[in-house]
């Protein structure tokens, strides 16, 4: 697990679900990872405000990570430009 973490620092659309608060967090910026520690930054809001937090735990209590890959819009003409972006993307890599 540390190693996966490591390699999503500084990414987004990470979502990390924590064992001591028995939830997800989600879209977080995972900020450093240490031999036992994993210290990420994500944000919650409310009706009257919005609040930045920064959250160290255990990786250890870490049980799941998603990260999404991929927005798809709706419309047909983004779709058509998006499909064709990955299809070169995906042809680069081979």
């Amino acid at each position: 697990m540390e190693k996966k973490l490591r390699e999503l620092v500084g990414q987004n659309s990470i979502w990390l679900y924590v064992k001591s608060s028995n939830g997800w967090f989600k879209n977080v910026e995972i900020l450093e990872v240490t031999h036992t520690t994993i210290t990420f930054r994500y944000e919650s809001e409310s009706e009257v405000e919005r609040k930045l937090w920064e959250k160290t735990t255990r990786i250890d209590n870490i049980a799941e990570v998603e990260v999404r890959l991929l927005t798809v819009p709706k419309v047909d003409k983004k779709l058509d430009a998006i499909r064709g972006q990955l299809s070169r993307l995906l042809d680069k890599e081979e």
